[in-house]
């Protein structure tokens, strides 16, 4: 399988650290992780950014897993002209997530899997205005504007990839748990009934252990501390997780 360079240096990033994957497949085309305890006073500016980026229109939103900050980010966005879907947006789609230990209030955009350098842009203003004038906070935000296209299928397998290099592949028809030690100690990876998750991560911040489970051809998770990424793919191996 031809891959482009796996991790590439890019900027210092709150969230996602310097090192970043490269851009494969997924289902996700432009990524907000937004560490804010309101994020309906930033999260509606960004995503403008973002939809003049794509130039498009707001489409649809869901939240998947309500919060106390739901209602409030319910109304800033439908002021912007996003459409609120009770089942799951196919445009976009907003998750919270509490941090282990409070972060500097920041975001980071990601295109394609690789950070984008907010200083070029009219967003460097409110970086510099919410690490300046917020205390430390304990959400993460993240919002996803899906990319437009096929619809995924079920993946067969996922691959381990460990400092840009592949490591191995798992089936993901097997039940199993694996283990590998890391930068900062050790993860884990869980496989159940067709889908792999993180269940165990030395990682400061642990935002791999917020990410849901991934089952379908394309969805990754990502530990950049660690240097880690699990993606899903369609292709049959021998290997499997014992």
């Amino acid at each position: 399988m031809n891959r482009r360079r796996f991790f590439q240096t890019l900027l210092s990033a709150p969230i996602l650290t310097p090192l970043l994957l490269a851009s494969q497949s997924s289902d996700s085309e432009r990524e907000v992780y937004l560490i804010s305890d309101t994020p309906h006073e930033h999260l509606p500016e960004l995503l403008k950014e973002l939809v003049r980026a794509r130039r498009a229109r707001p489409g649809s939103f869901s939240i998947p897993d309500p919060s106390p900050h739901s209602d409030k980010l319910h109304r800033a966005l439908s002021q912007d002209g996003w459409i609120f879907d009770k089942h799951t947006s196919r445009d976009l789609k907003i998750s919270f997530r509490t941090l282990h230990q409070p972060a500097r209030p920041s975001f980071t955009l990601v295109k394609d899997g690789q950070v984008w350098d907010v200083r070029s842009w009219n967003l460097r203003s409110l970086w510099e205005e919410m690490a300046r004038h917020n205390a430390p906070s304990s959400l993460l935000t993240i919002a996803t504007l899906m990319r437009q296209g096929p619809v995924k299928r079920a993946g067969e397998v996922v691959s381990v990839y460990m400092n840009g290099h592949h490591k191995e592949t798992l089936s993901l028809q097997e039940n199993g748990r694996r283990s590998y030690a890391t930068r900062t100690g050790r993860i884990t990876v869980q496989v159940t009934e067709g889908s792999a998750c993180i269940t165990e991560s030395s990682c400061r911040q642990k935002i791999c252990l917020h990410s849901q489970p991934i089952s379908l051809s394309g969805e990754r998770i990502i530990c950049a501390p660690d240097h880690f990424l699990l993606e899903v793919q369609g292709c049959t191996v021998d290997t499997v997780i014992g």
